[in-house]
C-alpha cells in the first residue's frame, strides 16, 4: 500500500497545476504501475502525491487535423482504438505488447513516456511518427518535439511545475507502411531487450523514405539515422537490407545489464531491423 504524508486528488488540470506550483516536489500519480514497483523496492520515497486519475480532461483520443492523445489515456485504450489502429498500427501494436492486460488497463501513455526508461514501448513509435508532447504549467502550454523529450534514463525535458498534457501525432500518408517489433525474455509481460519501430515509403522497389526507431539500446529511444541514410533513394534488396541492419547495430549504444549483454543486444538489433525492413518491403511489393 502506498503511503504519503499528503494525498491530493484534483478533478481538474487547473487544480492539479495550482497544487503542483506550490509543491513542486510532489509526485504525480497516473496509472501507478511503475511507481508502485519503485515504492515496493524502495527505489523512491514520496511524501506528497498528486493523483491525476480523476482529471478526465486528460483522457481522450481525438481524430482532428492531427491525432491527439491525452496523457491519461490508458495503454489498453490505445491498443483497441479504431483511430490508432487505422492511422498508426505500429503504436497500437506497441501498446498490445506492453505488459499484461491488467497492466495495460491501468498504465497511461503519459506515465509510460514520463518514466523515460530506454525500453519504453510507446516512445519509439511516437519518435519516428514525428510526435510532439504538450506540457502545461501555470504559465501555459509548451511544445516539446518527441526527439527532444527524452534526456536520459529516467529524465525528460519536463521542468518543475509542468504536467504532460497530451501527445500530438501528424497523420501518415496512405502509402506509408509501418511495423513494431519487440524481443524480450518472455513473449509478453516483460521489458524489451530490444524494440524496433519502422516506417517505410516505397516507390516500386525504391525506398523514398524510411524511419527507424530503436528502443532499449541507448540512454534514450533513438533514430538509426545512419541506417536510414543507407536506404534512402536506394533500390531495395536483400543485400541492402542486410547492410542497413548491420549499420543500425553498429550505431546503437547498448549496455550490459541483468537481462542481456551489449553484444547480444546488437545482434538483436540487426535481426529485428532486417525482419522489419524485409516485412515492409515484401508487403509493399504485394500492394
Amino acid at each position: 500500500m502506498v503511503q504519503a504524508e499528503i494525498y491530493f486528488r484534483p478533478k481538474s488540470l487547473e487544480k492539479a497545476l495550482n497544487y503542483l506550483d506550490e509543491h513542486k516536489d510532489a509526485t504525480l500519480w497516473a496509472g501507478g504501475t511503475d511507481l508502485v514497483v519503485k515504492l515496493e523496492h524502495k527505489k523512491v520515497r514520496v511524501s506528497q502525491i498528486i493523483d491525476l486519475k480523476s482529471v478526465n480532461e486528460l483522457n481522450f483520443i481525438e481524430d482532428a487535423d492531427q491525432i491527439r492523445i491525452g496523457a491519461l489515456t490508458t495503454i489498453h485504450d490505445i491498443e483497441v482504438s479504431p483511430v490508432i489502429k487505422r492511422e498508426f498500427p505500429l503504436l497500437a501494436e506497441a501498446a498490445h505488447v506492453l505488459g499484461s492486460w491488467q497492466v495495460r488497463t491501468l498504465a497511461t501513455v503519459g506515465g509510460n513516456l514520463v518514466t523515460a526508461a530506454p525500453s519504453v514501448e510507446t516512445a519509439t513509435p511516437i519518435l519516428i511518427l514525428g510526435g510532439t508532447m504538450i506540457a502545461q504549467s501555470k504559465n501555459g502550454d509548451r511544445i516539446i518535439p518527441a526527439k527532444h523529450f527524452f534526456k536520459g534514463p529516467g529524465k525528460t525535458a519536463l521542468i518543475p511545475g509542468e504536467i504532460l498534457k497530451e501527445i500530438q501525432l501528424p497523420r501518415l500518408p496512405l502509402d506509408y507502411q509501418s511495423i513494431y517489433l519487440k524481443e524480450s525474455l518472455r513473449r509478453s509481460m516483460d521489458i524489451a531487450l530490444v524494440s524496433v519501430a519502422c516506417v517505410l515509403k516505397l516507390d516500386g522497389d525504391r525506398c523514398q523514405e524510411v524511419r527507424l526507431g530503436l528502443g532499449a539500446v541507448a540512454p534514450v529511444p533513438m533514430r538509426a539515422i545512419k541506417s536510414e541514410e543507407s536506404l534512402t533513394e536506394q533500390i531495395m534488396s536483400a543485400e541492402l537490407i542486410e547492410k542497413a541492419a548491420k549499420i543500425a547495430a553498429d550505431e546503437c549504444q547498448p549496455i550490459d545489464d541483468i537481462r542481456a549483454n551489449a553484444s547480444y543486444r546488437r545482434e538483436l538489433v540487426q535481426v529485428l531491423v532486417k525482419r522489419a525492413l524485409t516485412s515492409l518491403w515484401k508487403a509493399g511489393a504485394k500492394s
